[in-house]
């Protein structure tokens, strides 16, 4: 049996607030039944499927904020900041040691603030394959490249009106227009 502190509960609410505005706060019996369903879908693992995704997650928000070459909005990065921050606090709301449910508060909060996010680490996500593709081609590191996040936005999308452009010239028709003053058939 897991007893939730108060306070803790508080704290976590607090948190949930910063890193995705707008979500209600939680109750101790909501967080309660969260952790059955957890236990339930686990079974026989040492760990819930879902807190590991949403750990994987975090690992993205944690590369992202380090990442020299990603700037962010300063909203977006206080979010990241305080979720990180909350993660590597070692009192959190659900002890991180316990089997199937340890660190189910942080994915909580991961899942939580995603809706807010999301974007944001799928355009890094992108950045980095686009970094790692540039770097294979010159034949240097990825860190060395010296690509940042302004060059590969424009990049994009240079990219994207390329695309339009070529999706233009296959729907259109060259001779309409062009050839029916050509020739007069007599």
């Amino acid at each position: 049996m897991i007893e939730i502190n108060e306070g803790a509960l508080q704290r976590f609410n607090e948190i949930t607030a910063l890193v995705a505005p707008g979500v209600k706060p939680m109750s101790g019996d909501q967080i309660a039944g969260a952790c059955r369903r957890l236990l339930r879908a686990a079974s026989q693992s040492a760990q819930s499927p879902f807190i590991r995704v949403r750990l994987r997650r975090a690992a993205e928000m944690r590369e992202a904020i380090s990442d020299p070459d990603w700037s962010m909005a300063a909203s977006i990065r206080s979010r990241i900041d305080t979720l990180v921050a909350y993660m590597d606090d070692p009192h959190g709301l659900i002890p991180n040691d316990l089997p199937v449910i340890g660190r189910s508060d942080e994915a909580l909060l991961v899942d939580t603030a995603m809706d807010n996010l999301r974007a944001e680490l799928d355009d890094y996500a992108d950045f980095c394959r686009y970094r790692h593709s540039e770097a294979m081609r010159l034949g240097v590191t990825p860190e060395s490249i010296g690509i940042d996040r302004e060059q590969w936005a424009a990049e994009r999308e240079q990219e994207r009106r390329l695309e339009h452009q070529l999706r233009h010239v296959r729907e259109s028709n060259y001779t309409a227009g062009i050839m029916e003053h050509a020739f007069r058939i007599c």
